[in-house]
C-alpha cells in the first residue's frame, strides 16, 4: 500500500537540509541510524520518500532559474526602436526639459539593457530636480523679503515634472497674485476708487489676504451707508446731513461724492438762511440838500466859536468837509482852530473837555480825533492822563459796538498802549460814570 506525503511537509523539506544529505557531500546517501527516531505521523515510511523529495527541490530551482532568464530576455525588436525612437526626441526637446526627462526615462523603461539612454534619464532628471528645487528656493527667499516681482519669476522657471515641486511653485503663484491685489484694494481705497476696491476683494482667494480685504470692503459699505443718509436728510435737517458727511470724510476725505465740497455748499445754504438781511442804503442827498446841510453846519460852527466851544467847531466843520471835501472855507477854519488850541491853554482844555463830551455821547470818530489832536499839543502836559485814558476808552468803546460780544477780540494795541499812558500819569477815572464792561478792560490792562 502506497503512503501519501503531504504537501505541507513537502514545502517543509524543501527550505530545511535532506537527512540523506552528506557531511563530506562525497559518500552519496547515507540511511538513518537504526537508533534514529523519525518523528510524525508517517513514522518510518517518511524515508522511502526522502530522494523524491530531493529530486523536486532541485526542479523548482531550474524552473526559477529559467523564468529570469526568459524575464531579461522579455524586450522585443520592437520596443528596443521605440526606445532609441524615443531618445532622439529626447535629443532635441532641449526648450522642455521636463518632457525630455520623461522621454528619456520612457525609453529607459522600454529597453533597460541600453545603459547610454538609462545614463541619460538619470543625468537629465537629476539635473532638472535640482534646478527646479533651487529655483523654488529662490522664489520662496523672495517672497519672505517682499519681492514679488523675483518670486513670481522664479517660481515660473519651476517646471511640472515633479508633482511636489511643481505643486509648492503654484502655492507660491498664489501667494503673490494675492498679495497684489491685496495692495491693488489698499491703493483703490486710498483714491476713492472703490469700483476697483470691490473687484480685487473678489479676486483674493487665500484666507489671511481675503480677511484684511474684507475690512476694507466693510469700510466701502459704511462710507456709503453715510453718504446715503446725508443725502436723506440734507433738506430736513441739514446740520445733521453734515454730520453723516463728516464721518463720511473723516473713514476716507477721498471717497466719492466729495463730502468736503458738500459740507461747504450746505453750510453756505444755512448761513444764507439765517444771515440777517443787509441793512437799508442811506438815500444820496441832492446837490440842493447837501448845500443846504453843509450851510447850516457852517452857521452852527460859527456860533460854537463865538461862544468858546472851539473844539465843537472843529467837529462841525469835519462834518462839512465829509460832505464836500473840496470845501477850501471848512479846511482853512479847521486848521486855524487847531492851531489855536494847541497854542491857547485854555482853548487846550476846552479841546479836552468838548472831547470828552463826545465819548460820553458816542460820537467814537470826533472824540478820537479831538484828543489826538489835544495829545499832539504842548498844553497836554499837565493834562495827559484823562486824555490817554478816554483815547483808549473811546477805541474800546468803539470796536466793542462794531463787533458782536462772543467775536470781540479785546483791546487793541493803540488802546492798550493808552491805558498804560494813563496809569503813568497816576490817572483814576469815576468809575460811577463808566460802563461795567469798560471798567473791565481798565482794571486787566496792564
Amino acid at each position: 500500500m502506497s503512503t501519501r506525503i503531504p504537501l505541507f511537509l513537502i514545502l517543509r523539506d524543501l527550505s530545511q537540509p535532506s537527512r540523506y544529505e552528506t557531511n563530506g557531500g562525497s559518500r552519496g546517501l547515507q540511511a538513518p541510524e537504526k537508533d534514529s527516531q523519525i518523528r510524525g505521523p508517517l513514522g518510518p515510511d517518511l524515508c522511502s520518500h526522502r530522494l523524491v523529495l530531493w529530486n523536486l527541490r532541485i526542479g523548482f530551482l531550474l524552473v526559477l532559474l529559467l523564468s529570469l532568464a526568459v524575464s531579461v530576455s522579455a524586450q522585443t525588436p520592437q520596443e528596443k526602436q521605440q526606445a532609441k525612437q524615443l531618445a532622439e526626441k529626447a535629443q532635441s526637446e532641449g526648450s522642455d526639459r521636463a518632457r525630455q526627462v520623461q522621454d528619456y526615462c520612457a525609453a529607459t523603461r522600454l529597453d533597460p539593457s541600453d545603459r547610454k539612454i538609462a545614463a541619460a534619464c538619470a543625468s537629465y532628471r537629476s539635473g532638472l530636480l535640482n534646478d527646479d528645487s533651487a529655483w523654488l528656493a529662490s522664489a520662496i527667499a523672495a517672497y519672505k523679503n517682499h519681492d514679488l516681482d523675483r518670486a513670481e519669476s522664479n517660481a515660473k522657471l519651476v517646471s511640472s515634472y515633479d508633482d511636489k515641486l511643481s505643486g509648492q511653485a503654484r502655492f507660491v503663484l498664489a501667494l503673490v497674485k494675492n498679495d497684489r491685489l491685496l495692495a491693488q484694494v489698499k491703493s483703490a481705497w486710498d483714491k476713492g476708487d472703490f469700483a476697483t476696491v470691490l473687484s480685487a476683494a473678489q479676486a483674493i482667494d487665500n484666507p489671511a489676504d481675503k480677511t484684511a480685504a474684507a475690512a476694507y470692503v466693510n469700510n466701502v459699505s459704511l462710507y456709503n451707508s453715510y453718504i446715503a443718509q446725508a443725502n436723506q436728510l440734507q433738506a430736513s435737517s441739514p446740520q445733521k446731513a453734515i454730520d453723516q458727511l463728516a464721518l463720511a470724510q473723516a473713514l476716507n476725505p477721498s471717497g466719492p461724492a466729495n463730502p468736503t465740497a458738500r459740507i461747504a455748499e450746505i453750510q453756505k445754504a444755512m448761513q444764507a438762511k439765517t444771515a440777517p438781511p443787509p441793512p437799508p442804503q442811506k438815500p444820496v442827498d441832492s446837490a440842493a440838500e447837501t448845500a443846504k446841510k453843509i450851510a447850516k453846519l457852517t452857521a452852527d460852527a460859527h456860533a460854537d466859536e463865538q461862544k468858546g466851544n472851539l473844539q465843537e467847531a472843529v467837529n462841525r466843520y469835519t462834518q462839512i468837509l465829509k460832505l464836500d471835501p473840496a470845501n477850501k472855507d471848512a479846511q482853512a477854519n479847521t486848521d486855524r482852530i487847531e492851531q489855536l488850541l494847541k497854542s491857547d491853554p485854555a482853548a487846550a482844555r476846552n479841546q479836552l473837555k468838548s472831547a470828552i463830551r463826545s465819548f460820553y455821547q458816542a460820537q467814537f470818530e470826533d472824540a478820537e480825533r479831538a484828543l489826538r489832536d489835544y495829545l499832539k499839543s504842548p498844553q497836554t502836559a499837565k493834562d495827559s492822563g484823562p486824555a490817554y485814558f478816554y483815547l483808549g476808552a473811546t477805541l474800546v468803546a468803539h470796536s466793542m459796538l462794531d463787533t458782536p460780544r462772543t467775536k470781540w477780540p479785546g483791546p487793541s494795541a493803540d488802546a492798550q498802549t493808552a491805558f498804560r499812558e494813563a496809569r503813568k500819569a497816576s490817572y483814576n477815572p469815576v468809575r460811577s460814570y463808566l460802563s461795567p464792561a469798560l471798567l473791565k478792560v481798565w482794571d486787566t490792562a496792564q
